[in-house]
């Protein structure tokens, strides 16, 4: 990943979620470097981009923080499109008296609780953050913000264990994200999560879904849909980008690179037909 002095590389789309700027186990720096890597044409913040829940109790503002704000409003400068999904930790900004405080750099900003997204090829994802197909957040919200100051303790502790043993260099919350993954993975099955987002993505008419929530990186096509999971940036630093050939690739800072090359769908194949019919008729 690039700094801000690097030569960035064009995309279409970029689209990232879980950056949490105002926790301090928010991995903001690593995140601006990856946005800062690229110039895109749209970009999408997937839920949780600001940790509203750390406002009274362990709010860490980094200098990080300031500065990925001011690239998302340089962006925007640019004529760079964004576009932001609340997600549970910034559900304050579902409410229209809260997006009526925002200033007027970032008036430009769309704000829903989701999108239909389509890709250059023609394929139609729905982007939502994932919290409200979540039972727990849906029921039982106590239940999730208890276990989310809980789990800044493991953090810490994952984060000086690897300090201690000289692992600096590696990802801070590595066993973390081993961790939760598997928690997650177990809670959303049961709770059958991802049949829930996926079932709403088709009654949308759309071909998949992409979301965040879980911090569990994803690319899974099953039963005639695709399902993405953009990831986060505390534990496993992911996110995913559209390229101006319209390949979809979930980069990781700590990982190999996903990549998707779907072909070009029936809709657009259809749509361009007929345009080239129409205009031979005239």
């Amino acid at each position: 990943m690039a700094n801000h002095s690097s030569p960035t590389t064009a995309v279409r789309t970029l689209l990232i979620s879980d950056v949490h700027l105002g926790s301090k186990h928010s991995q903001a720096a690593r995140c601006l470097e990856f946005l800062q890597s690229y110039t895109p044409e749209q970009v999408y913040l997937v839920g949780d981009f600001i940790d509203g829940w750390r406002c009274n109790q362990g709010w860490h503002w980094s200098g990080a923080c300031k500065e990925m704000i001011d690239h998302i409003e340089s962006l925007i400068a640019q004529g760079t499109e964004v576009f932001y999904v609340p997600g549970n930790h910034d559900s304050f900004l579902r409410n229209e008296q809260s997006l009526g405080m925002i200033p007027d750099q970032f008036s430009d900003i769309h704000f829903a609780n989701e999108f239909v997204f389509e890709s250059l090829g023609g394929w139609r994802f729905l982007i939502t953050h994932g919290d409200l197909f979540d039972v727990v957040e849906t029921q039982a919200q106590w239940v999730s913000k208890v276990t989310s100051f809980a789990y800044d303790t493991v953090l810490s502790a994952n984060r000086l264990f690897n300090r201690l043993t000289g692992r600096r260099h590696k990802n801070p919350y590595g066993a973390c994200a081993t961790l939760k993954s598997f928690v997650k993975r177990i809670v959303m099955w049961l709770s059958g999560f991802e049949s829930a987002i996926m079932q709403h993505a088709c009654e949308q008419n759309c071909d998949g879904v992409v979301c965040g929530h879980t911090h569990t990186p994803a690319i899974v096509y099953s039963d005639d849909m695709l399902y993405l999971n953009t990831g986060d940036w505390v534990e496993n630093c992911t996110g995913l980008v559209e390229h101006l050939d319209g390949s979809l690739c979930l980069e990781s800072n700590y990982g190999s690179p996903r990549m998707l090359q779907l072909p070009v769908h029936p809709r657009k194949v259809s749509k361009s037909v007929g345009q080239r019919t129409e205009i031979a008729t005239h």
